[in-house]
This record gives C-alpha cells, sequence and structure tokens, in this order.
C-alpha cells in the first residue's frame, strides 16, 4: 500500500484497486519504516489533483515544482467540519474497529471537500487580506448609508470608499437597494458565504421560512428602521439603473453576482478560516477571495418551488409595509415580487452539487494564479 501512496507522490493517477507493483509487497513495504497511512480521502483527492496537474498546460518544471509541494500537504491535511474521520483503503490490515476500510474511488465529493478546504482557507490566510482602497476625504458630497441588497450594497460601498465617500456621517440618506425578493434572498446568502460564512443554502431558507421572518439585510423595512431612516431621509431603490444618482455619482462598477459553486466553497472555506485567525479578520479575507475566486460558469443559487410560496407571501408583507411607511420610491415596488428562475444546471435544492464544487476547489488547488492576484479567469 505504501508503493501506491509513493506512485501517486511523483504524480501517479492509477486507481486504488488497478494498483498493481510486483516489486513490492503493498501490505509491508519495507520503506515505510512502519508509517501509517494516509486517509482514502487524502490519498484520492490528491490522484484527482494529479489527473489535473496532468491535462494543464503548463511545463513540466512547474508539475513537477507544484507536485512535490502539494503531495506532502495533501496527505497531510485534516478532513474539516463534521464527517468521517481519515478512511482505511481496502485491503488494508483492519482490527476491527473504526471505520470499514474503502475504496478511495467511491469516496464521496462531500468527503474531498473537507480536506480541499481545508488547503484552501490555509492559503488563504497565507495571502492576508487585500488592503483597503481609501480615497482622499470629500465631507462635502452627499451622505449615505446603504442597505437591502447585500452584492450591490458591499460593491457600491467600496467603489465610493475608494473616492473618499465612506458610509454614514450626521444625517445621511438611508438608500435602501431593493430587488425580486427570491434573488434578493439569495444574495444574502451568497453575501453572508465570503464573510462569515452560513449554513447550507436550503438549510438557511428552511430557517427562515419556519420562523416566517426574512433575514435582516433582506427585510428592507426592518433594515430602514434600524438605521434610523425617516420619509424625507429615505430612498428605495428597486430601478438599478437610478441607483448612482441617489448615491451621487455618475456611475458604479458592475456587479458580479458569484456562482452556486463559488458561494457554497467559500462558505466551506470561511468555516475553517475562523479557526485560524480572530473572528474580526474573517470578513476581509473572504472578500479577498470573492474578489480573487476563479468563475467556472455555473449559475448563482435561485430559490427552490418549494419555497416559492413562503417568499411570495414575503414580498407582499414587504410591499405593504413599506407602502404604509411612505418611503420614496425609485423604480416600483412591484420589482419586489419574486421571478421564480428555473434551476439550469443547478441541483434540486437550487444550489450547486459537490462536484461542481469539488471540480472548482480543485482548480484552484492546481492553479494558484489566484493568489498572486492575477486578474479572475473566465470559462464560458
Amino acid at each position: 500500500m505504501h508503493g501506491w501512496v509513493a506512485h501517486l507522490r511523483v504524480g501517479g493517477t492509477t486507481p486504488w484497486l488497478a494498483w498493481t507493483d510486483p516489486s513490492t509487497d503493498p501490505g509491508s513495504d519495507p520503506a515505510s519504516g512502519g508509517r501509517a497511512l494516509p486517509g482514502a480521502q487524502q490519498l484520492e483527492l490528491l490522484r484527482r489533483i494529479n489527473l489535473a496537474l496532468g491535462s494543464s498546460a503548463r511545463p513540466r518544471g512547474d508539475h513537477d515544482h507544484l507536485r512535490t509541494r502539494l503531495a506532502d500537504r495533501v496527505l497531510a491535511a485534516p478532513a474539516a467540519g463534521r464527517g468521517k474521520a481519515d478512511l482505511p483503503l481496502v485491503g488494508a490490515a483492519s482490527g476491527g474497529f473504526g471505520a470499514q476500510p474503502v475504496d478511495p474511488a467511491t469516496v464521496s465529493a462531500h468527503e474531498l471537500l473537507r480536506v480541499a478546504s481545508t488547503l484552501l482557507a490555509d492559503d488563504l490566510v497565507a495571502l492576508g487580506p487585500e488592503p483597503v482602497r481609501r480615497g482622499v476625504p470629500r465631507p462635502w458630497r452627499r451622505r449615505f448609508r446603504l442597505v437591502g441588497d447585500p452584492v450591490v450594497a458591499t460593491a457600491a460601498r467600496e467603489h465610493l470608499l475608494g473616492r473618499g465617500r465612506p458610509e454614514g456621517g450626521p444625517r445621511p440618506f438611508v438608500v435602501a437597494v431593493g430587488g425580486p425578493l427570491d434573488e434578493l434572498l439569495a444574495h444574502t446568502w451568497t453575501q453572508r458565504c465570503f464573510e462569515h460564512g452560513s449554513r447550507p443554502w436550503a438549510d438557511w431558507l428552511r430557517f427562515w421560512r419556519e420562523r416566517d421572518q426574512l433575514p435582516a439585510r433582506a427585510d428592507l423595512d426592518d433594515s430602514i428602521r434600524r438605521w434610523g431612516g425617516r420619509r424625507p431621509y429615505v430612498r428605495v431603490v428597486t430601478d438599478l439603473a437610478q441607483l448612482p444618482e441617489h448615491l451621487g455619482v455618475r456611475r458604479l462598477p458592475e456587479v458580479r453576482v458569484s456562482g452556486a459553486d463559488q458561494a457554497e466553497l467559500a462558505r466551506r472555506i470561511s468555516a475553517v478560516v475562523g479557526i485560524r485567525v480572530p473572528v474580526g479578520e474573517r470578513p476581509a479575507l473572504m472578500r479577498t477571495l470573492q474578489k480573487r475566486m476563479p468563475d467556472s460558469g455555473v449559475a448563482p443559487v435561485v430559490v427552490p418551488p418549494t419555497e416559492h410560496d413562503w417568499v411570495a407571501s414575503s414580498a407582499a408583507r414587504t410591499t405593504r409595509a413599506l407602502t404604509r411607511a411612505g418611503y420614496p420610491v425609485v423604480g416600483d415596488l412591484a420589482d419586489l415580487a419574486p421571478r421564480a428562475p428555473g434551476l439550469t444546471g443547478l441541483s434540486r435544492h437550487g444550489g450547486a452539487d459537490d462536484g461542481q464544487v469539488l471540480d472548482l476547489a480543485i482548480r484552484m488547488i492546481v492553479d494558484t494564479g489566484w493568489r498572486a492576484g492575477r486578474e479572475r479567469s473566465v470559462e464560458r
């Protein structure tokens, strides 16, 4: 068995059950020195990384360097989060206790992601957060407080900070960014994954539906009241084309919504980052990941059909509350009604499946361009 481990260390891709090495007794490799074998999760992840390296277009020298550096890291990496302990290989000697031996090729993508997320979290912590860009302060410009859609608000907030327009100040305009509630919920969960982490998408939706409540950033009426918004100093914006005007700028950068696989991978990485750094440092690190994570063409998460009735009733309730409050609206409150998009390319829960997430994780482990600050690559 140690012979197969050595085979993987030098870039081998042969599956365990297809491995034959007549020169070495796989059960008693004299060079092993009695070392314990890595778990099946680590071994199968390394094999798949080798496959990815073998299909990439890098020069051979880069292959050897990456393989040498990665092999030890992968085989020593713990599996993060809840799940099975390191799984022994089928055919290994077993004392009858602990996990049952498995064929590594049958290990689920979920188990492989537990190891991959640990590797990527360590890479992210080593990279560190990007410095915050702050422009020359312009205190005479319109003061604002952005609430609502967190994907749009975060991008706008960072853009304005870079122009010397930090959020807040005395008597700011509270600008509530709205849109179809199903989209607003998807953006809220996605952004949480790139900040402090979250529950899985389906569990998160179920949590709020069972309470018949909306999360803070998706509840526009509650957000406005929490920031003390008063009628003359509030704008509810559902027409994003007019948002720059109400923030006192000519234009805002195009908003990019992370794909379902990116958000799910970020959610898993965030859980590991949370035990590597103080809680206050996690959002800056995760925002750095959000800006650098490569695209794969997977669509953002969507609300599944099973939750449409609850989302529709919540949108109607929000519309009534905003109408009663009499806040100025830029656009139309009817735009808060859910659109109910299809599940094309996503699981029945409206998120990415583990296979899509694992493909992205392996791509990031193999291609270190995201850590070097290279521009985000796109696959279509």
